[in-house]
């Protein structure tokens, strides 16, 4: 197998996950980049004129998705949290892959360590992509090299969640009102990524192919807390903030019983609280046995709280 990677395609480019990874793939000139687009959310006017786009239906069979998937050296999953994890569609991206002799798959991961089991019993989603990963690997290894695959756990991205247009306000921290919630101490800490060095990060691992090859990849530009998030928006802001205080263990427990009878809204507080309540699930990468942060062995410029909170804070003033 040549170690060389040139045609990437990206399924889910226009989302949260993948707008950030399609910028920085665009910005290299090694790589013809295709979009991958499903019928009912394919819209010409969000997509960058002059990348070839290929449409499936809203069914993605494995057969509909081979046949987009062959002469691509790369595979690159962008799609959220939700659906990827719904229906096998995870695994009907792996089977495709293997089917079409693709080289290098990326999963639609980009959170938690998804094979750390802390985190996959409190989180469903974590509990569902480590499934994936596990069947990826699997897959992989049935070929003898001829696909390989690399993951990615970035953290939090405090830039996205502190946008409230991208994410709702994410980790309950309001930075247009000036509120915010702080859940148990306020003091868990948990590692944090921008998106676009995450985007940056897959650009760098696909133009590093042997390096990154059957690897977890693990970033981090910062690590912080609830309470140090905030205290940076009240210094830059130059104003205290309203702040309310909650436990997260009842609220856990409400969101868990709703996702197991199958409300899936429930999937992002679950997610969120996962970040700023005092529950143990691996967050804090570069203090957690047995992992390496990969940000300088890729060339990534780490972003800082400080710069993070700017921009947000002249976002929205």
């Amino acid at each position: 197998m040549s170690s060389s990677i040139k045609n990437v395609i990206l399924a889910g480019p226009t989302g949260s996950v993948g707008a950030p990874i399609l910028k920085a793939l665009l910005a290299e000139p090694s790589f013809k980049v295709t979009i991958l687009t499903r019928q009912s959310s394919s819209n010409p006017a969000k997509l960058p004129a002059n990348v070839p786009v290929k449409t499936v239906s809203d069914a993605f069979t494995v057969e509909e998705l081979t046949e987009a998937f062959k002469g691509q050296d790369a595979v690159v999953i962008a799609i959220s949290t939700t659906p990827i994890t719904q229906d096998n569609l995870a695994h009907r991206f792996i089977d495709a892959a293997v089917a079409a002799g693709v080289k290098r798959l990326i999963p639609s991961e980009f959170g938690a360590n998804n094979l750390d089991r802390r985190a996959r019993k409190l989180v469903p989603v974590y509990d569902a992509k480590g499934e994936m990963l596990e069947y990826l690997q699997k897959r992989a290894a049935e070929t003898n090299g001829g696909l390989t695959w690399t993951s990615v756990s970035c953290g939090a991205w405090l830039d996205w969640g502190l946008n409230p247009v991208k994410s709702g306000n994410f980790l309950d921290i309001d930075v247009k009102n000036r509120r915010a919630t702080i859940w148990d101490s306020g003091s868990s800490r948990f590692t944090i990524t921008t998106s676009g060095n995450t985007g940056m990060a897959i650009s760098k691992i696909l133009l590093n192919p042997t390096l990154t090859a059957n690897k977890q990849i693990f970033l981090s530009d910062f690590v912080s807390t609830s309470r140090e998030i905030v205290a940076e928006l009240e210094k830059q802001a130059a104003q205290k903030w309203a702040l309310e205080y909650k436990e997260s263990a009842p609220v856990l427990k409400e969101y868990r019983i709703k996702f197991d009878a199958g409300d899936y809204n429930a999937t992002y507080p679950l997610l969120a609280i996962s970040f700023v309540g005092d529950v143990d699930v691996g967050y804090d990468f570069p203090n957690e046995q047995g992992i390496e942060i990969w940000n300088d062995k890729l060339g990534l410029t780490a972003s800082t709280l400080e710069e993070v909170v700017k921009e947000a804070l002249e976002r929205e003033d």
